[in-house]
């Protein structure tokens, strides 16, 4: 089988755990010795040092990214509408190269996602292509931080005040990334994170964040993440059962002190790949920015001709390197989705989405492995 053959993988998470083996379980025993299992001390610890780490007033653990981005989205619908969900008219800007989790909450809220274009040079969403689909039903848009790089914020708020339109920031791929020196999940009205054990921060398991710096949005948030409640047994809203259990908490607690650390590791790499990439003519390395931290490589993404890319990843899995392509296929055009939804002109998108791949980037990866990656990219480009 293939799996039995990788040698390099995307993500080396029994590494990591041999490298946090004592802290995780010296976190994991502690819930044991105190018997708090759900919403216990290391849940309220962890959403407490997330919060200080982040530089925001309110995190909120909760049980996964997809419920981060529901229970956002249900907050700003009571706020706005009075109620948990949005109606099929209300509409929410995004982009269509995401996971199925970004569409899929919009869904779920009530609300049409509305497909737009993204930047040539950051995958992200574009500014440009947000104001340009506005109507008079948008009530607010869903900004993906894409493989760990920052969407342009500055001019995403500047829109959203001009149009009174809400901003949750779809952090799932982007814990510790920065926009001008402010962390991500604290431009928007709230941010959404995703624990997956992939995540740059992942738990083992599926566990979320929901982060703002608006008071009632984070009291909205709390009831709405444990079945609506605001005292116990009295349902006042339409909630989820999406709370985050103290295993999970426990374990984000013993990776969070890394987490500077292993971006760094990550933007190293990253800068390794582009040096030595630079002078292949059929490939476009990622963009590097200037200030450390805009990129944090959740995944490195680079473009090659079309005609190239499956044969590329192919080769590279062949040679045991796990290249992946995300995403094979964009949200915006699987079937059930996009019969619910709108699509933009997304000319840039449709082009970059048979272009890009992504090669490992992990902060376990060796100096070894890293050469090993490059010279078989090499390689196949003779």
């Amino acid at each position: 089988m293939l799996v039995e053959r990788v040698k390099i993988p995307l993500v080396d998470l029994k590494r990591e755990y041999i490298f946090l083996k004592k802290e995780i379980e010296r976190q994991i025993k502690e819930c044991f010795e105190r018997h708090h299992w759900v919403l216990g001390e290391k849940t309220k610890e962890f959403e407490e040092k997330a919060a200080r780490y982040l530089g925001v007033k309110y995190a909120i653990g909760v049980g996964s990214g997809t419920d981060a981005l529901v229970l956002s989205l249900q907050a700003l619908a009571l706020e706005k509408k009075g109620e948990e969900f949005f109606s099929k008219k209300d509409e929410v800007i995004t982009t269509p190269l995401t996971f199925i989790a970004t569409a899929e909450a919009i869904i779920r809220s009530g609300a049409t996602p509305v497909f737009v274009d993204i930047d040539e040079d950051t995958f992200n969403i574009s500014p440009q292509a947000i104001e340009k689909a506005i109507t008079r039903n948008t009530q607010g848009m869903v900004v993906v931080h894409l493989y760990g790089q920052a969407c342009k914020m500055t001019s995403i708020l500047r829109i959203a005040k001009r149009y009174n339109l809400f901003v949750v920031e779809d952090c799932a791929q982007s814990f510790g990334a920065q926009f001008k020196g402010r962390k991500l999940g604290t431009w928007g009205d709230l941010g959404a994170f995703s624990f997956f054990p992939s995540k740059n921060l992942g738990a083992y398991g599926d566990a979320g964040m929901v982060t703002t710096n608006n008071l009632r949005l984070a009291q909205l948030v709390t009831y709405l993440r444990n079945h609506g409640q605001k005292r116990r047994y009295e349902a006042s809203y339409i909630g989820y059962n999406s709370r985050l259990d103290s295993f999970q908490a426990a374990v984000l607690l013993a990776k969070l002190r890394y987490i500077d650390r292993f971006n760094r590791r990550r933007i190293k790499i990253a800068k390794k790949y582009t040096h030595s990439f630079l002078k292949i003519k059929n490939l476009v390395v990622p963009s590097l920015p200037e200030n450390e931290f805009e990129h944090v490589f959740h995944l490195y993404t680079l473009r090659v001709g079309r005609k190239y890319r499956d044969k590329l990843v192919s080769y590279l899995r062949k040679k045991g390197i796990e290249a992946r392509v995300y995403y094979p296929k964009l949200v915006s055009f699987m079937k059930r989705i996009s019969s619910l939804s709108k699509i933009k002109n997304i000319e840039n998108t449709l082009r970059l989405h048979k272009e890009i791949f992504s090669i490992p980037v992990h902060p376990f990866l060796e100096e070894s492995q890293l050469r090993y990656v490059v010279s078989k990219v090499k390689e196949f480009f003779g």
